[in-house]
C-alpha cells in the first residue's frame, strides 16, 4: 500500500495531495479566520463576564461569537481569495494570448525576409 505522498509506482511526489488535511497552516485564509474569531470571542466573552458576572453566560457568549465571526471571516476571505485567483488567471491568460500573437508575428516577419 502506498503512502499519500507516493504515486502508484512508489516514487515520491513533490507535494502531498492531502497535505492541507494534516497541516492547517497550508489552508488559505485559515490563520486569519481563526485569529479573528478567537480574538473577538475572547473580547466579547470577557465583556460579558464583566457585565453579568456569570461565567457560563460569558463562555457561551464567547464561543458563539468566535464561531460566528470565524464563519463570516472565512466566507469573506474565501470569496476574496477566489476573485483574486480568477483575476490572476485572466491576466495570465491574456499574457499568453499576447505572447502567442507576438511570436506568430515575429515568425511571419522572419519568413518574409
Amino acid at each position: 500500500m502506498s503512502r499519500p505522498n507516493e504515486n502508484k509506482d512508489g516514487k515520491k511526489m513533490d507535494f502531498e495531495p492531502y497535505g492541507f488535511l494534516y497541516d492547517i497552516r497550508r489552508i488559505p485564509c485559515m490563520r486569519q479566520t481563526l485569529l479573528n474569531g478567537t480574538g473577538t470571542g475572547i473580547a466579547l466573552g470577557l465583556h460579558s463576564f464583566y457585565r453579568h458576572r456569570i461565567p457560563a453566560t460569558a463562555v457561551f457568549t464567547g464561543m458563539k461569537t468566535a464561531m460566528f465571526v470565524s464563519a463570516i471571516s472565512w466566507i469573506t476571505c474565501r470569496v476574496n481569495f477566489r476573485s483574486r485567483k480568477k483575476k490572476i488567471f485572466d491576466i495570465m491568460e491574456n499574457q499568453d494570448k499576447y505572447a502567442k500573437k507576438i511570436s506568430t508575428k515575429n515568425i511571419e516577419e522572419t519568413q518574409k525576409k
